[in-house]
């Protein structure tokens, strides 16, 4: 049914470039029974098959299908670390873990001894509800970057999520694991410390791992290093790359360097490299592979440059307000500020080179495309302390939600009841939607991003706690709800399933060592 005024008001301003802010400051919630949450809905993980929950009290991992079923997958004792879905959503990779006792008498953990007592870890490939590969990396490997294909992981470690990374005994600081998701053969690297990212080139054949003050480009058939690159030739200088992507051709490396004005273009097929003299330090460096050029935009300098790669020759738009961030589709980009919170926005065509301006009614937020870059979607945040009219400082104390069609050159603001605490969106053959939770609220705000301007809202069976998009073009909604509660909604029909009880998986566990010693 519609929304009422009361609810949400409707705004149409000047055309606008907007985006979802998914995920954010959900509310702290209770799953507990007895010593520890029966289910973590933050954990959960969407691929083809269904949607994966961790069970932290019973140690275990649940696949929560739409026809109100679920079913545990066998971890052979372990309990889940992190988890992530393969970028076709077809496989889930779980870093799972074990309590180990070296006293091989010990069947419980309440009979080992301390001392005795550890963790064992390894990385499990999940499909269709089940085990099929399983392989051991180095715990503090906490994030994998996926090749083209989808068949080879790197795992490195992500300092900035490595708050629950073990760190036991020697811990290699310059590594990084090559995983076969197939086989699960491990190639493990030495490329540099604190390796912060991972690049493919498009077909598939080479890595290119950063770190500090150094660049590796990996044979990916061989796993050998063909090439290494010191970004600094003085030992007590600390160079971090903020920025790198790959040429269409995989031939060059484009790398900028946090707070400076240097753009370095590495060839990988000829040991050399070259220093582009910027006007400024680049906020974000992105490459579109279907013009074969790259941007860059400056959170100091109200311009966005274009490189062209065929001779690495640029040429600089200028702007009215400087952007930080930059969504692109195979013609155009789009530009904005998610630091400043400012309200231009820019959309470049790259054939002509001409920015459009669009104004926002509040500062953006944060900004998203749908997959075929026809809608892009926003969270607007409030501007408090702004003077005007009584609707101005209505509009202005709220949080709002902007979608803009880019086909129709159209645009529509809302403004929001409460704050967005979640979000997704979908696109499919049966349209276009924006599924939100506003905080406070125990339904959700459907948009149909064809017809903003009128969106509905849904009624829940339980308060939700967070929401995500299935690869089918559906959505799943969890809820508070003690023994574990998921709804599974198709935006084009509202028609809602939900799935419960898998939280109250084995709840009198005996708390005994699931692996015996010499029995891994």
């Amino acid at each position: 049914m519609p929304t009422p005024l009361s609810r949400l008001l409707p705004l149409l301003l000047p055309v606008g470039l907007l985006a979802c802010n998914p995920w954010e400051n959900l509310p702290d919630q209770d799953w507990y029974w007895m010593d520890g949450p029966l289910w973590d809905p933050s954990s959960a993980v969407a691929a083809t098959d269904g949607v994966y929950i961790a069970l932290p009290h019973a140690g275990a991992l649940a696949r929560v299908k739409d026809d109100g079923t679920f079913d545990v997958v066998d971890l052979d004792g372990a309990e889940v670390v992190r988890m992530v879905a393969t970028p076709d959503a077809s496989q889930v990779i779980v870093w799972d873990r074990w309590r180990v006792c070296e006293d091989p008498e010990a069947e419980k953990v309440e009979d080992c001894d301390e001392e005795e007592l550890s963790w064992s870890y390894e990385l499990s490939v999940v499909q269709d509800g089940a085990v099929q590969v399983v392989t051991e990396i180095p715990p503090h490997l906490n994030r994998l970057a996926f090749s083209p294909d989808g068949g080879t992981a790197v795992a490195y470690l992500d300092f900035e999520s490595a708050d629950d990374v073990p760190v036991d005994g020697v811990v290699d600081l310059t590594q990084v694991a090559f995983v076969d998701l197939g086989s699960g053969a491990v190639q493990s690297l030495s490329v540099g410390f604190s390796a912060n990212n991972v690049l493919f080139s498009l077909d598939g054949s080479r890595a290119v791992v950063l770190s500090r003050s150094q660049v590796v480009v990996v044979d990916l058939a061989t796993f050998e290093k063909t090439v290494t690159y010191p970004l600094t030739l003085d030992a007590d200088q600390q160079v971090d790359p903020n920025g790198a992507a790959l040429t269409p051709d995989g031939r060059y490396a484009l790398i900028t360097i946090e707070g400076s004005k240097d753009l370095y273009k590495l060839d990988l097929d000829v040991e050399a490299i070259d220093i582009i003299s910027l006007e400024g330090a680049p906020a974000t460096l992105s490459v579109n592979n279907d013009q074969d050029k790259s941007l860059l935009v400056y959170g100091s300098l109200a311009q966005v440059d274009v490189l062209e790669h065929e001779y690495f020759g640029i040429q600089s738009v200028e702007l009215d307000e400087p952007c930080t961030a930059v969504l692109e589709t195979a013609t155009t980009a789009l530009l904005y500020n998610d630091q400043a919170r400012t309200h231009d926005v820019y959309e470049l065509d790259f054939a002509t080179l001409e920015p459009v301006e669009y104004v926002m009614a509040n500062p953006v937020q944060s900004m998203e495309l749908t997959a075929s870059g026809r809608y892009a979607v926003a969270v607007l945040a409030p501007e408090y302390g702004s003077s005007g009219n009584d609707l101005d400082d209505y509009q202005d104390n709220r949080y709002g939600l902007g979608v803009i069609d880019l086909q129709e050159d159209d645009d529509v603001s809302l403004v929001l009841e409460a704050q967005p605490v979640g979000a997704a969106v979908v696109e499919d053959e049966s349209g276009s939607f924006a599924l939100l939770l506003l905080e406070g609220l125990d339904s959700l705000l459907k948009v149909d991003l064809s017809n903003p301007s009128v969106p509905a809202v849904v009624e829940l069976v339980e308060a939700p706690t967070g929401i995500g998009a299935l690869p089918d073009g559906r959505f799943y909604i969890t809820h508070d709800a003690a023994l574990g509660l998921v709804s599974f909604l198709d935006p084009a029909t509202d028609t809602l399933t939900s799935t419960a009880g898998f939280g109250a998986v084995d709840l009198q566990g005996d708390d005994e060592l699931p692996r015996l010693a010499g029995e891994e």
